[in-house]
């Protein structure tokens, strides 16, 4: 009895924690992309980046309760980081998005366009609707553990693409643009985001770097002390 009450609960267990480690209904992935865990303050943590200006933005969904190839699904694009609501509206280049020239900001909406409060918003941003083709098909594979990867999951099914070409080059260097993912026709769930890389590029230290970084200044200091004490025995000798 005691064996089954053990199973039982532990099966309980295991079905309360499967919602924490199950696929995103929707998702973004950037082609080449890497994923922001280095933090880097110029984008969001636990997003795509993409590796250049020039890069094809996969949109990723899997069917479930809250999303089908009837729906509507929506790409925001929003400047990151946050800008204040400033008139005129202040021209910070411009980016294309599936061939499309979007001027930043004189096309774009200030605001939230309806998603979850997060860091994002408000800002300026534009929106692009589309639907998932039922031919477009890809493996299925989550991009927080494997950004970039689109290509490798081709001969695979399961998750439904659509894929957008994304140039930034005419980009002010001091913005990104923040890409989210949700569907229109039941404004849910939201997915894991991607961001346009910025200008220049973000280096994270190297563990080994910052050990020899502190190993030199260790060895200044040592050789500042024994300078010092030098300097002193031949004063005591004059």
């Amino acid at each position: 009895m005691k064996r089954f009450f053990a199973l039982l609960v532990g099966f309980g267990f295991l079905i309360w924690c499967l919602p924490a480690f199950a696929l995103p209904a929707l998702q973004l992935d950037i082609g080449g992309g890497y994923y922001n865990i280095s933090g880097d303050p110029r984008y969001n943590d636990e997003t795509v980046v993409s590796s250049g200006d020039v890069f094809t933005l996969y949109a990723l969904m899997q069917l479930g309760n809250k999303t089908s190839l009837k729906d509507e699904y929506c790409i925001s694009m929003a400047v990151f980081p946050q800008l204040s609501q400033i008139s005129p509206s202040p021209y910070l280049g411009s980016f294309t998005f599936a061939d499309k020239t979007i001027q930043v900001t004189q096309d774009m909406t200030y605001g939230n366009p309806g998603l979850p409060p997060h860091d994002v918003f408000d800002t300026y941003y534009t929106l692009h609707t589309f639907n998932f083709n039922e031919q477009n098909q890809v493996g299925v594979y989550n991009t927080q553990d494997n950004p970039g990867e689109f290509e490798s999951f081709l001969s695979g099914t399961g998750l439904y693409y659509a894929a957008f070409r994304v140039d930034t080059t005419k980009l002010s260097d001091d913005i990104s643009i923040h890409f989210d993912l949700f569907n229109l026709t039941t404004n849910a769930p939201f997915s894991h985001d991607a961001d346009a890389q910025s200008d220049p590029p973000y280096n994270a230290p190297e563990p080994a770097t910052l050990l020899l970084l502190g190993l030199g200044l260790v060895g200044l200091a040592i050789l500042g002390k024994r300078m010092g004490s030098h300097r002193k025995r031949i004063n005591l000798q004059m």
